[in-house]
Parts: structure tokens; sequence; C-alpha cells
């Protein structure tokens, strides 16, 4: 290879001949062209702390003689103060490819929503909530990266979903607040680091004050009603029903005021006709709910174990659970028949509004209806215990309301 100095200007340049050699410039100290059998190269040469360093600058041809030169002026400048081009260089390769190593791993919504669910032990009502979410109102979005949705992106999606249901906009934002909070717990770099930004881009609505403002229902049914929907409830019949299990749960329902959904999976396990309870399994903290029973429902347990063979209290023979599930249109037909407008819900709501309105203190009430305390600090609570006694001339008080004035009359004729 030469080592002979020249004037490199262009001309010079595109006639060289593609043989192995190096031309160094002699205006500009350190820039110089290297030459091999298939190509041009523009290259600085220096030492840097004591030792000599070359580093490339670009393809002739690539970039021009004048961009060589500037960029030959910069690089050696930062030789001269110690910096090695060639370390600099692979630092931002390194940080390049960590950087697309980080991409790669960071997840998809639907990558974080499917590792959510597996993760967490969710009812199927939520399951199914978490799946409409991801589905429909971000069908557009599953496919995105997490880092990729932004602040501004759920602001607009929420107010485009509000303009359909405010209540569904603010479930949406919530199932996305779940699975963003888990994900960045979840997806870690090799130093155990969050690879995702810690805040959450729905706090933006939090922020904003842009959560919309959902009155929760209070509908119920009011005693002048009851009369009305008691005996269309007895009166209901329905086809291959000889069982009556559509109207004993209902009659359940409003006798307990529990869930429809630990209403419907109560099994026979949970009765017991000796000392006159029922037990549910509370959806919303997974706790047991004991009441004793009034004497109605009693009677109406006592007639269903003795002509029901299934594990279930309320069997279904077309449901895969084995029990009811959701009887929507049998609500619907109620609804018509009476004139009573209803949902499962709202028999919980006149349980307790019943329930309130009766002469008993409020660890009683909140015993029926299996509330907790909202005040933490309210010590007295944890060391009430409401007697059974208590309980069972509670819950005889609600029959006697919802069944007047004929309680006697059902117990005899319908149990």
């Amino acid at each position: 290879m030469s080592n002979t100095r020249v004037k490199l200007t262009k001309t010079f340049i595109d006639q060289l001949e593609l043989s192995p050699a190096i031309y160094r410039d002699s205006e500009l100290i350190g820039f110089a062209v290297r030459v091999n059998s298939s190509y041009k190269t523009y290259i600085v040469e220096k030492k840097v702390k004591g030792k000599s360093v070359r580093s490339t600058l670009g393809l002739h041809g690539n970039i021009t003689l004048a961009q060589a030169r500037d960029l030959a002026r910069e690089k050696l400048m930062q030789m001269t103060q110690g910096v090695n081009p060639n370390e600099s260089k692979r630092e931002v390769i390194a940080k390049e490819k960590a950087k697309t190593e980080l991409n790669r791993s960071i997840p998809s919504l639907y990558e974080a929503y499917e590792n959510y669910i597996a993760h967490k032990t969710l009812k199927e009502r939520t399951l199914s909530d978490y799946s409409i979410v991801i589905n429909k109102y971000f069908e557009d979005w599953k496919n995105l990266k997490l880092d990729k949705i932004t602040r501004s992106m759920i602001q607009a999606r929420h107010t485009e979903l509000s303009e359909r249901s405010k209540a569904q906009a603010n479930m949406a934002m919530r199932v996305y607040r779940a699975i963003y909070n888990f994900s960045v717990e979840h997806y870690l770099d090799e130093n155990d680091k969050p690879i995702l930004e810690s805040h959450n881009p729905v706090r933006t609505l939090n922020n904003k004050n842009a959560w919309n403002k959902v009155r929760r229902r209070k509908t119920y049914i009011n005693e002048d009603q009851l009369p009305d929907w008691i005996k269309a409830v007895f009166e209901y019949e329905d086809r291959g029903q000889y069982l009556e299990t559509n109207r004993d749960f209902l009659l359940t329902l409003i006798l307990t005021g529990f869930r429809r959904e630990e209403c419907e999976s109560i099994a026979w396990s949970s009765i017991d006709l000796k000392y006159k309870r029922i037990t549910s399994i509370d959806p919303k903290n997974g706790e047991p709910h004991t009441l004793p029973m009034g004497d109605f429902l009693y009677a109406l347990m006592k007639k269903r174990r003795a002509n029901v063979q299934s594990n279930w209290v309320f069997p279904s023979a077309k449901s895969e659970s084995g029990h009811i599930t959701n009887i929507s249109k049998v609500r619907t037909k109620i609804n018509e028949s009476c004139g009573v407008k209803f949902t499962f819900h709202d028999l919980r709501r006149t349980f307790g509004s019943i329930a309130e309105n009766l002469d008993y203190g409020r660890y009683t009430i909140k015993k029926l209806l299996n509330h907790k305390e909202d005040d933490d600090r309210d010590v007295t609570a944890g060391y009430v215990q409401v007697s059974d006694k208590k309980l069972r001339e509670a819950m005889n008080a609600i029959e006697d309301i919802i069944l007047a004035p004929n309680k006697s009359y059902y117990i005899k004729k319908y149990t």
C-alpha cells in the first residue's frame, strides 16, 4: 500500500484503479482514501491515547469529498480529545441493537391481554367484559405495541366510546389500565427493570377529570308493586319446567338479596336444612355469605331437595355449568305479564330497601347484605356478632313484607 501524500481531489480519486492502497491527503493530515479491489473508502487515522486508530467515514460515491472532509475534521478533533470513534460507533450500534430487541419484547395490546388473563384468576363475567373491550372497543389497537398507545389516543377513544355509552367507555379504560399496570411489572429487561413507562396513559383521564360520571342504578320494586310481581312469579309457567326452577330462583333472589351469579351457582352442599341456613359465595370478594332462612324459603328448599336430584339447587340440562345462567327471557316474560319492570339486581336492591326500613341496627343490615364496613377505624365492627336468632327474625320480617298478605297461603300451596 502506498504511503504517498497527495492532494485529494474528486478527479484524482475517480481515476484511481481498484488496487489495494491508501492515499493520504497532503492538506488535512489524518484524512485519506483507502482503495481495495471493489470500492474506495474515506478514512481518518490518528493516535488516540498512544494507540493508532483508523476509522471509516464512508464510501466514495455515497458521500462527496467535501462531506468526507467535514466528517474527517470532526472525527480528528474528537480523536485529539481522546475519543476513539470506533468505540463510539460500537456503542451506538449496541444501543440501537438493544433498542430493537427491546421493541421486539414490548408486547402488543393483545399479547399483554392474553398474558394478563393467563396469570389472573378472573370470573366468567369479568373475562367476558375483557373480551368485549379488547375485541370490540380496542379492535384496531390489538396489534399495537403498548408504548405506541398514547395519552391522546386514550382521550380520543374514551370520548368516542362515551358517545355510545358512558359506563362502557369507563369500563374499557379500566380494563386497559389494569392490563397496562400488570404489564409494567411483568415485562422486565435483563436488569429486572420495567421496559414500559410506569406512567399509565389512562391517568390522563384522572388529570383532566375526564372520567364519565355514571349514576348507579337505584331502581327496585316498590312495596305497592310487590303483590303484582309476586303473583306473576307464582303464576309463571315454563314448558317442561315441572321443578319450577325459574320461579323458585327468582323467589330465592328476592328473599336473600343474593347477587344473580352467586344464586345461580348455589349447590346443595351450601344448603343446611338441619339448621335452616343458606350459603353463597360472594362474587366480589370470594367470601362465603351465610344467612338463616325465613320460614317460606326454608319450606321452598325442603320441597326442592325432595324433588331435585342434581348437585345444584337450580339445575339446567342446557347449561354447560349444569346450573341455570342469566334467565333473562324469563325475566322479560314476567315483566310483560305484570307490568312491573325489574332487573335481577333490582331484586337485591328490593331486599336491601326493605331491610333498611326495618327496625334493626346497622350491623344486622350489613350482615344481611354482606356489606363490609367502609370505615376501618370502626373497631367495634370487628367485635359485633349478630346472632342467628336476630338474623332469622329479620329474614322472616322481610318475607312478611314481600309475600304479604299471603305468606301462609304461599307456604301451604307452593312448597
